[in-house]
């Protein structure tokens, strides 16, 4: 094993458990293949851990672990896994069979995602290093869990900034012919692991949507982005009077009628809920919203900033479209709204959050603010890791 020998004083921030090391802190760099394995040597000759290289990166070392005695190896995935999950599963909400169980370098695995779905596991590989791995997290998989199936979603541009190509969508071990059934704090969901967004399913809006479920009774909701449908059902089933889900995708709206009646809730009662194909963003730019008006509106947007060059763009959007909503609610009306940004900061965030209330003529009083959850949560010393901010805004 090739090691990497650190500048002087840069070891500080791989002890306090920061998992990159980057280009300029290494005094001596090793040689050979993206995403083999390395030993870290601080300047003074101790060793740090083994972690995965990639030289054509500025991020030359992924950090694996902090004994370089200890093997990369199937026990170190099995043994892993099987720490995350009873960490986790202890720290859910009751009855929910849907998390994450690996969250990258928040949980020691730089490059590895993994959402489980009750039976089904979902793995993303966004690293070189992971890249080589693979076998080996399939087969920890399959020891601890004995899943149902086991898919990979490396589909990811991300990917080609280490280097590599997309990978088609594949079931890794088992079989799945279809979305998948879990619970999420009692209440039953669908994630399509196959060919949905993502894994197929956005549990880290998990506390945003148990959220409103508790607000949305006996008010008239509105979902921008439902995707497949989420927050409705949180939502109907809080005891809203009626719930509008509103995406550009009809493919997710027809999923998010599934998860309506998977949880004993009509679809087709257009006196409780109706579901529209549209783009949000015009349709907000007219000054009516169908079946307004709304005492309760969730803007739940995709990612606007996946570059730092799209963030002033980004800011603008988001800007407009809280102003937007803002203006649809009346005295006492409440907006949910998030940014899955990791570029646009919490404080940005809060920033142009005023100057949309300021555009909408809105006084606006801050009723929660929630970040990732437990399955999500993040690293104190990786600020990187940091990219959910929800904010609950009741207007007065």
């Amino acid at each position: 094993m090739q090691r990497v020998i650190l500048k002087p004083r840069k070891d500080i921030p791989v002890r306090a458990g920061h998992p990159w090391i980057f280009s300029e802190a290494i005094a001596q760099d090793a040689s050979g293949t993206p995403g083999q394995l390395v030993e870290v040597m601080a300047a003074e000759g101790g060793s740090l851990g083994i972690g995965t290289w990639n030289g054509k990166t500025s991020i030359r070392v992924r950090m694996l672990n902090h004994d370089a005695r200890e093997a990369i190896d199937a026990k170190f995935f099995t043994t892993r896994f099987r720490a995350l999950e009873e960490w986790k599963r202890s720290r859910l909400p009751a009855d929910t069979t849907g998390y994450r169980l690996v969250h990258a370098e928040v949980d020691g695995l730089p490059g590895l995602v993994i959402d489980r779905y009750a039976d089904v596991f979902v793995f993303q590989l966004h690293t070189s290093g992971m890249e080589r791995l693979r076998d080996l997290i399939v087969a920890a998989l399959t020891e601890v869990f004995a899943p149902k199936a086991i898919v990979e979603r490396s589909d990811l541009d991300v990917r080609k900034l280490e280097g590599l190509s997309d990978q088609p969508i594949a079931v890794r071990a088992g079989k799945i012919d279809g979305p998948v059934s879990f619970h999420e704090a009692g209440l039953t969901f669908l994630a399509d692991t196959l060919e949905g967004q993502k894994t197929g399913f956005f549990l880290d809006q998990r506390e945003a949507r148990m959220t409103v479920g508790r607000l949305a009774a006996g008010k008239n909701v509105l979902n921008l982005f439902s995707y497949t449908g989420g927050f409705s059902v949180h939502a109907a089933k809080g005891g809203a009077a009626f719930v509008m889900s509103i995406d550009s995708s009809h493919p997710a709206l027809k999923l998010a009628e599934e998860q309506f009646r998977a949880n004993g809730l009509d679809p087709d009662d257009e006196e409780k809920c109706m579901f529209m194909q549209a783009d949000i963003f015009k349709m907000l730019e007219s000054s009516e919203t169908p079946e307004g008006p709304y005492e309760l509106i969730i803007c739940d947007p995709p990612a606007l900033a996946k570059r730092n060059e799209q963030v002033p763009q980004a800011l603008k959007a988001y800007t407009e479209l809280n102003t937007a909503c803002l203006k649809r609610l009346q005295p006492g009306g409440i907006l949910v709204t998030s940014s899955c940004s990791g570029r646009v900061d919490p404080e940005d965030f809060r920033n142009l959050l005023r100057h949309a209330a300021g555009r909408a003529g809105r006084t606006v009083r801050l009723l929660d603010w929630i970040v990732q959850p437990i399955d999500h949560a993040e690293l104190l010393a990786f600020p990187e890791g940091r990219y959910l901010k929800t904010a609950v805004l009741e207007v007065r």
